[in-house]
């Protein structure tokens, strides 16, 4: 009596397949957070460009009041990028473009602040540092963006981009 002892190859085919979709799943959990850290930067960019551009649309009064006295000052329809941080480093001077040391990111809805153990950084593409991004009325974008531009999100393993087209349309590449 002649037995054959093994696999038949429904099974090998099987255990090869169960092995690559562990394989697929498994093997990124080891790559570290740097991946996800600038995807998820990048999302919260788009977020804050595109809240901006909203009230760029809204607030199409060039000046604020501030509750009910005479105090007029103009809304910053823009966001700041120096290096590893954006927003609006001075809601009451529109014009400031440095991010003095008393800025806190956590009063500027629109600001973001890298921690210092992630190695991400920001830059609109063709612009000097610190670059500033501004929407007009109709959601163009203006200042080192007039006519559409590429703000890269930097991390230590790639590269992000995020377009925004001559009209103003905010996306990611």
């Amino acid at each position: 009596m002649n037995l054959q002892r093994g696999f038949t190859l429904i099974e090998l085919v099987t255990v090869i397949i169960l092995i690559g979709i562990l394989a697929v799943n498994v093997l990124p959990k080891f790559g570290g957070t740097a991946s996800y850290e600038a995807h998820t930067h990048r999302a919260q960019l788009i977020s804050a460009l595109r809240l901006t551009q909203q009230r760029a649309m809204q607030q199409t009064d060039l000046t604020a009041v501030d509750k009910g006295t005479v105090n007029e000052r103009p809304y910053c329809h823009h966001i700041v990028f120096d290096d590893r941080k954006y927003g609006v480093p001075d809601r009451l001077n529109c014009n400031e473009r440095t991010f003095n040391s008393g800025w806190d990111k956590d009063k500027d809805i629109t600001g973001h602040e890298v921690d210092s153990r992630y190695e991400i950084s920001f830059a609109v593409q063709g612009a000097a540092k610190p670059a500033l991004v501004s929407f007009d009325w109709m959601g163009r974008p203006l200042g080192d963006c007039d006519g559409g531009c590429t703000i890269e999100v930097t991390s230590a393993v790639e590269t992000l981009e995020i377009i925004i087209e001559a009209e103003g349309y905010i996306h990611a590449n």
